[in-house]
This record gives C-alpha cells, sequence and structure tokens, in this order.
C-alpha cells in the first residue's frame, strides 16, 4: 500500500470492490446451486460442505466490501487534509476562476 493514501486512485478502488465482491457472491451462488443438486442426488456430506463454502464465499464478501469501504474513506480523509494542509487557497482560487469563466458577462446597457 502506498505510504501516502492521497494518492491512491478513488475510481480504481470503488471498481476493484466491485469485482472482488461480485466474484465471490457469484462463487458463493454457485456453490448454493451445486448443494441444492447434492441435495437431489442425496449426498448428504457433499451439500454440508458446499453450505460452508458458500457461508464463507458471503462472510468473505462482506468483510471485503467493509474494508474496502473503511480505505476509500481514509483516502478521501488524506486527500482533504493535503487540500486543508497547504493547497486550500489555490484551490478556492481555481474554484474561483473556474466559476467566474463559467458565469455570463454582464450585458452593457447603454443608457443613452
Amino acid at each position: 500500500m502506498p505510504s501516502d493514501l492521497s494518492t491512491i486512485d478513488l475510481a480504481t478502488l470503488n471498481v476493484c470492490c466491485e469485482v472482488v465482491v461480485a466474484s465471490l457472491r457469484n462463487q458463493c451462488c454457485q456453490w448454493e446451486q451445486q448443494s441444492q443438486d447434492a441435495v437431489a442426488n442425496g449426498n448428504l456430506s457433499t451439500v454440508q460442505m458446499l453450505e460452508h463454502w458458500a457461508f464463507a464465499a458471503e462472510f468473505l464478501a462482506t468483510t471485503a466490501s467493509t474494508e474496502i469501504s473503511a480505505l476509500f474513506a481514509q483516502v478521501f480523509d488524506a486527500r482533504f487534509e493535503v487540500i486543508s494542509r497547504g493547497k486550500q487557497d489555490s484551490v478556492l482560487d481555481a474554484l474561483q476562476i473556474e466559476l467566474s469563466s463559467a458565469q455570463e458577462e454582464p450585458e452593457l446597457v447603454n443608457a443613452f
């Protein structure tokens, strides 16, 4: 992990979380389906094993989601600290320039 959390890309982190959690949940569903098939075949030892694996996959998906969300919050906080430590004025100046350039120029009215 980078020593400076503010350098982590939040969009990439978010996509990684989605991919990991979806993968684990898909595997969980697959094992649950295989467990149902094993019930139909009367293979109870396989049913129990697959149910344990499915539970473990769901637990891992929840844990991964929680931990990546916590990392996301840490990265967000680190970025805010970097901004507030010395770049706050330059960020505000840049926002002010951006806003003023986006505003329409006032129309001059000839009073004569």
